[in-house]
């Protein structure tokens, strides 16, 4: 059974063996190659709950297709554009090594080596394959059970609610979601991949178990590393993607943005924004600003050993007897109450608490 440390290591392994596996002459005619017989090709239909497909591509036009089924492989000319389709389930793919095009909402897209592209169940798309090394996971799972993984992770971020839409939304949107995060990621996240890829091949005793709370940490750490952008073919949708980068930009920047920053940031009126947030969330700016600010003081308050008015401060308010007012009217209880109620539950369960009396 073999082992790998990240995904890519994987990768570099199938270009090394099953190359040498096709063509035992390294020196063998290139006509000689293209004669090679062919080996069915692997189709993205998904029989489970939940796959993976890993496809490493080479510039001659060699694609390979490692799932639960086993590796194939088939060699085609390029550059060559796959089928359009549409599936069931949510897809996920993120892009290993090179780069990788897609048709989607009628344009084409480059997506480029650390990207991660959510693909919704009604999206139709085709696959664009470039003359070019390239290696792309697929992650599919379908919708019961991304409803299922869900449950588990934070319910505010904009991953969470487009999957969400992604479950939910009638047919006459199409939408998917690209995120790229900083290159610093990159190692953590193809050892975490290459997990999800080994337990989902090897399929070991518990190996259900094990695979779902990967697929949590991994959702999560898309929620809360990764920058979005989402696309969508209706009015509405593009109106949400630009809520959804103007909703993480006042949770990274809640102590001190303002509606300038705002038309500095994203280069429209500040009216439109004032629109967008009473529109979809059912508020001002002023008041969505606060409740941002507040539950941010909350999270603090419950992982943190930071004094009130330390937590104040970082969430924007310099007057502690003002933060203390607005945030019992919003949570029924002061900050103090809160800590003294994480106190108790700590020695209800006889673990020690994250803080001290000093903390206060």
């Amino acid at each position: 059974m073999d082992h790998f440390e990240t995904l890519a290591q994987r990768v570099a392994q199938i270009r090394q063996t099953e190359l040498s596996a096709l063509f035992p002459e390294s020196n063998a005619p290139e006509e000689t190659r293209e004669q090679t017989p062919l080996k069915v090709e692997q189709n993205r239909l998904l029989s489970a709950d939940f796959q993976i497909l890993l496809y490493v591509y080479d510039q001659r036009g060699i694609e390979w297709s490692v799932s639960p089924q086993g590796v194939r492989w088939v060699m085609r000319p390029l550059p060559r554009q796959g089928w359009y389709h549409q599936h069931e389930y949510v897809e996920i793919l993120y892009v290993i090594d090179g780069s990788f095009d897609q048709l989607l909402l009628g344009e084409r897209y480059h997506f480029s080596r650390g990207t991660f592209v959510v693909t919704d169940q009604n999206c139709e798309h085709s696959d664009y394959i470039k003359a070019a090394d390239a290696a792309v996971l697929f992650l599919q799972i379908r919708p019961a059970y991304l409803d299922e993984l869900l449950r588990s992770c934070p319910g505010t971020d904009e991953l969470h609610r487009f999957l969400l839409h992604a479950l939910y939304q009638q047919k006459r949107e199409q939408s998917f979601l690209e995120l790229q995060g900083e290159p610093s990621l990159e190692p953590g996240i193809l050892r975490l991949l290459e997990q999800i890829v080994e337990e989902d091949l090897n399929r070991l005793a518990g190996y259900e178990q094990i695979r779902r709370g990967l697929l949590i940490r991994l959702l999560h750490r898309l929620c809360t590393d990764y920058s979005p952008v989402r696309h969508s073919s209706s009015q509405e949708g593009k109106e949400k993607a630009l809520l959804y980068e103007l909703e993480r930009y006042i949770r990274l920047h809640d102590a001190d943005v303002t509606l300038q920053s705002l038309e500095d940031a994203f280069h429209y009126h500040r009216n439109y924004f004032t629109l967008l947030l009473k529109k979809y969330r059912g508020q001002t700016f002023r008041s969505y600003v606060q409740g941002v600010r507040l539950d941010h003081a909350h999270a603090l308050l419950t992982a943190t050993a930071l004094p009130v008015r330390h937590i104040a401060a970082t969430v924007g308010y310099e007057n502690t007897s003002h933060f203390y007012h607005l945030f019992e009217r919003r949570f029924g209880v002061g900050p103090m109450e809160v800590r003294e109620g994480i106190r108790k539950e700590s020695l209800l369960h006889n673990q020690p608490a994250i803080f001290s009396a000093q903390a206060h």
